[in-house]
């Protein structure tokens, strides 16, 4: 995951890099650094057990650049909202259990350094399901244009939040809840079905959620499925399925979600076209 914010405030979740202010010319804040690899870090460790793992960061100039490394708690939800509160302060991080092998490291031009870092599991049997938390890799601020350059910006920070997740071996429990739901029908005439989903459970997973929708004599007409990203105790996210106009007529839809249990959670709506 990677993120960016003005030097001055603090803003949710971005998917590139962030320029404000009024421009005369055009400005550019490109990223300077970049973490090689997958941002989802997943362990399976017993208490008592440390274990280690290394994150591989990128400098993309030509010059030196600091990076800066620090622990966050990290949460998402199905409105868009990311949050990225104080390390070891929500009730599953596992941020206290972290030590990353540096705070800060300088990158060669062009060159490419390793973070290591260590989770020590406490040796506590009440332990259970998932605890997680992000690494935060910071490069050091873009530079402001020079004065009297005839052009206004505000220099930003690309940050990558990496996140670490550590499941305890054969415990907590994997729910699945639904709410929010939304039918609708986009410009083309294809029906949409909007809902939140949320691990109401002890263990992250990732959920395969698909809808099947049946005629009036029980005959399935459509069928539409997606693998979603990892789901921490929680959190939640926000599904989408778009399908095919029908013929007019009523119908049942059908939301499935496995999260990986012996389970499968569903839920089910009338359409009416």
């Amino acid at each position: 995951m990677i993120f960016t914010k003005p030097l001055s405030t603090f803003f949710r979740f971005a998917p590139a890099a962030l320029l404000v202010g009024a421009l005369v010319q055009p400005v550019r804040a490109d990223a300077q650094i970049a973490v090689v690899g997958s941002t989802v870090e997943e362990h399976t460790a017993a208490p008592g057990q440390t274990y280690e793992g290394t994150i591989l960061v990128r400098n993309l100039t030509t010059t030196p650049q600091s990076v800066r490394i620090y622990k966050s708690d990290y949460l998402f939800f199905a409105d868009g909202t990311s949050h990225f509160d104080d390390a070891g302060t929500t009730p599953r991080s596992n941020a206290n259990w972290i030590k990353p092998s540096a705070s800060s490291i300088v990158l060669p031009p062009s060159g490419e350094l390793t973070i290591g870092y260590s989770i020590s599991v406490p040796a506590n049997d009440t332990l259970r399901g998932t605890y997680w938390s992000a690494l935060m890799v910071e490069g050091a601020p873009t530079a402001p244009p020079p004065a009297g350059a005839k052009q206004v910006g505000i220099g930003a920070v690309v940050r990558y939040a990496v996140q670490l997740a550590t499941h305890l071996p054969k415990t907590g429990s994997r729910k699945v809840a639904f709410s929010n739901q939304v039918l609708s029908t986009d410009s083309t005439g294809n029906r949409v079905v909007e809902m939140d989903v949320q691990n109401t459970g002890e263990r992250a997973y990732r959920p395969n959620l698909w809808i099947e929708v049946y005629d009036a004599t029980g005959v399935l007409r459509s069928r539409r499925e997606q693998q979603r990203g990892l789901l921490y105790p929680g959190t939640s996210l926000k599904q989408r399925f778009v399908f095919d106009a029908l013929p007019a007529g009523t119908y049942k839809a059908v939301v499935f979600a496995d999260s990986g249990d012996d389970a499968v959670f569903a839920t089910q709506y009338k359409l009416v076209y």
